[in-house]
């Protein structure tokens, strides 16, 4: 489970587009999506394991339970058996294991879909770069901060024109 740490993926960080970078954005995009498939596909197979390490447990625990109740020489009731396999310790510990692995690989493939989504956010924003919608019509840029803001006063003039 040490290889699945969610907290070594910067997740809200991976998400974010800088618009005014959008050939950088373009270009890590299918890396970054990588390495998260990467670890979706990891956490997949480990998935199959631990469950068919609950299989392996819970079957042995099934037979030593009937041996340890036959050798008592009391009657074995297959829901005896089975009560008897739910509160064993062994038993719990792969099932816990089991949920961890199933919220980490729920996790990555939700990252995959919205990485999915991050790829469209892009096309459309270079869609609209090139069409010119982030253009400031008269201006010099001097810096990134003066070109961010006539950005926005340009896009909040076709917004107010788009209400009227």
């Amino acid at each position: 489970m040490d290889d699945f740490d969610i907290e070594d993926f910067d997740i809200k960080n991976d998400l974010k587009i800088n618009k005014y970078k959008l050939d950088e954005e373009c270009l890590t995009h299918a890396s970054t999506y990588n390495r998260y498939a990467e670890m979706a596909t990891k956490s997949k197979t480990e998935l199959t394991k631990v469950k068919d390490k609950l299989a392996l447990v819970t079957a042995e625990r099934n037979i030593t339970i009937r041996k340890q109740i036959a050798e008592s020489g009391s009657k074995v009731t297959e829901k005896m058996i089975e009560s008897y396999i739910e509160v064993d310790s062994e038993v719990l510990k792969v099932k816990k294991e089991l949920r961890e692995i199933e919220e980490v690989n729920a996790t990555f493939n939700a990252m995959l879909e919205s990485f999915d989504h991050r790829k469209s956010e892009l096309d459309n924003l270079v869609k609209l770069y090139c069409a010119g919608y982030f253009s400031v019509v008269g201006k010099k840029e001097t810096s990134t901060e003066t070109t961010e803001k006539d950005i926005r006063k340009n896009l909040n003039k076709k917004a107010k024109k788009g209400k009227e």
